[in-house]
C-alpha cells in the first residue's frame, strides 16, 4: 500500500494541532481552577456604616464609615488607598472626616481614598467621609403619588462584609422595604455579605414630602459631577479604556464561551431558556392590634404616651398583640400608612400599621440565573460595574445604562503601593482632590 506523504504530513499536523489546543485548553482552567481554590481573601470589611439624610431639596447627605482589616500584605501588599463605590457622578461637598484619610480623589463612580499610612496584617483602617448625593429618587415609579430610592451600597468583589449597616432617617418616609428596625428616628437596616454580594433597599415618600424634581431624578438632567468636571476626554484615559476593550475581547470573550460550554456539557442540555421577565410591585401592609396596660404589671407606674416599656423597672406595658386582618377592622381606610394609630374608643389600643412594596414577578417560561459576580485576577480587584450592570443592577434597580444610577453601580476594591503604578498619573489631574478635614 502507497502513502501520500503530503496528506499524512497535513493529518499528523492536525492531529498536533487538536492536541496542543487540548493541553492549552487544561492548562488554563485547570491553573484557573487551582487559584480559585488557593486563593485567600486578602482583605475583611469589619464593619460597613451609611448614615443617609433627606435634604429639603431632595438630595442625600450621605456619610460613610469603614473598618477595613488587612489579612495579606503580601499579595497585593500594604493597604495605603482603597477605592469605594458611590451611586453616580451627581455629588459633590466630598469631605473627608476622619485623620486617617490623607485626600480623596474623586473618579465620578468612585472615590479614591488614600490612608495617612500604610496597613500591614492585623491592621484596621477606619476612615470616615461624606458627601451630598444627588439623581437618586424616581418619581411614581411603583406607586402615584410616590417617589422612591432605591439603594444599593458600595459592594466589595473579593472581600467580606461582616456587619453592613444603613440607618436612614425616617422623617416623611411613607414605606420601606426590606424591614427594619426603628432607632431614634432612622430605619436601620442589617446585613453581612460575602464577597460580591450586594443589598439593595428601598424607601418611598409622598411626593410633596421634599422638592422632588423630574430633571433631578435618577437619569436625569446633567451627569457632571459636583465639586469638578470629570475627566473623560484625557486621552491616556481613553487609551487605557481602549486597551481594556480589546483585552476583553481577546480574552474575555473566548473565556466567557468557554466557561458556558463547560455548564452545556455538565448540565447535559443546551444554554438554558431566555425569557423576558417583567417584575411589578403591589403593597403589602401589615396591622398589629396592641393593647396595653394603664400601669405597669410589676411596679404600678403609670403609662406614659408612646412607651413601650416601664421607664422604672423596664418591664413591657404590652398586655397583648396579635395581627390583625382589614376585613376585622372598623374602617380600615383609616390604618393604610406607616404609623401607630389609636383604635376603637380605648385609651390603650392602637394599631401599628407596616407597609412595605413586594416584588411580583411576571415570567413568560424558565429563567436561567447565575450566582453573583466576581472581578477577574490580576493586580488589584477592578470595578464591575462595566461586566454586571447590565445584569444586576438592571434587574434590582433599574440602573441606566451609562451606570449613572441610584444602586452604586460600582465595585469597591483595594491596592497596595506597586499597584497604584499600574495608573499613569495623567489620568488623575483634573480630579476633584479632598484634603482631610
Amino acid at each position: 500500500m502507497k502513502y501520500n506523504a503530503k496528506k499524512l504530513l497535513q493529518a499528523s499536523g492536525k492531529v498536533v494541532l487538536t492536541a496542543l489546543l487540548l493541553v492549552l485548553f487544561l492548562t488554563v482552567f485547570t491553573s484557573s481552577a487551582v487559584s480559585v481554590k488557593a486563593d485567600s481573601p486578602t482583605d475583611e470589611i469589619e464593619h460597613f456604616l451609611i448614615t443617609v439624610d433627606v435634604q429639603e431639596d431632595a438630595s442625600l447627605k450621605m456619610t460613610y464609615h469603614i473598618d477595613w482589616k488587612v489579612l495579606d500584605d503580601k499579595k497585593y501588599g500594604p493597604l495605603t488607598w482603597a477605592d469605594i463605590g458611590v451611586p453616580n457622578k451627581n455629588h459633590s461637598d466630598v469631605t473627608a472626616l476622619s485623620s486617617s484619610i490623607s485626600k480623596i480623589e474623586d473618579k465620578g463612580s468612585t472615590l479614591a481614598i488614600y490612608l495617612d499610612r500604610s496597613y500591614y496584617k492585623n491592621d484596621v483602617a477606619s476612615f470616615e467621609f461624606s458627601f451630598v448625593q444627588d439623581h437618586m429618587y424616581q418619581i411614581d415609579r411603583y406607586v402615584e403619588g410616590e417617589t422612591v430610592f432605591i439603594y444599593t451600597p458600595a459592594w466589595f468583589d473579593e472581600i467580606e462584609i461582616k456587619d453592613l449597616t444603613i440607618r436612614w432617617n425616617a422623617d416623611k418616609a411613607g414605606a420601606w422595604q426590606p424591614e427594619c428596625l426603628q432607632d431614634k428616628g432612622y430605619l436601620v437596616f442589617s446585613s453581612a455579605l460575602s464577597a460580591g454580594e450586594r443589598y439593595s433597599m428601598t424607601v418611598a415618600y409622598p411626593n410633596d414630602a421634599f422638592a422632588f424634581s423630574v430633571d433631578r431624578q435618577m437619569g436625569g438632567g446633567s451627569t457632571q459631577q459636583g465639586g469638578g468636571s470629570y475627566v473623560d476626554d484625557d486621552d491616556d484615559f481613553k487609551a487605557v479604556i481602549g486597551g481594556l476593550i480589546v483585552l476583553f475581547i481577546f480574552f474575555g470573550v473566548p473565556i466567557m464561551i468557554i466557561r458556558k460550554f463547560i455548564r452545556w456539557i455538565g448540565r447535559g442540555a443546551g444554554f438554558g431558556n431566555s425569557s423576558s421577565e417583567r417584575t411589578t410591585y403591589k403593597k403589602k401592609i401589615t396591622r398589629t392590634k396592641i393593647e396595653y396596660y394603664d400601669n405597669c404589671p410589676n411596679c404600678g407606674a403609670v403609662r406614659e404616651e408612646g412607651k413601650d416599656n416601664c421607664s422604672y423597672c423596664g418591664t413591657s406595658f404590652i398586655k397583648s398583640k396579635e395581627i390583625v386582618e382589614e376585613k376585622d377592622l372598623e374602617e380600615p381606610q383609616n390604618y393604610s400608612k406607616n404609623g401607630t394609630y389609636r383604635y376603637g374608643d380605648s385609651p390603650n389600643t392602637y394599631i401599628h400599621v407596616n407597609v412595605i412594596n413586594v416584588p411580583v414577578s411576571r415570567s413568560g417560561g424558565s429563567r436561567h440565573s447565575g450566582g453573583s459576580h466576581r472581578s477577574g485576577g490580576g493586580s488589584r480587584p477592578r470595578s464591575s460595574c462595566a461586566s454586571s450592570c447590565a445584569s444586576s443592577c438592571a434587574s434590582s434597580c433599574a440602573c441606566a445604562s451609562s451606570c449613572a444610577c441610584a444602586c452604586a453601580c460600582a465595585s469597591s476594591g483595594r491596592a497596595g503601593c506597586s499597584v497604584k503604578d499600574f495608573f499613569k498619573d495623567s489620568i488623575h489631574r483634573g480630579r476633584v482632590r479632598v484634603e482631610r478635614k
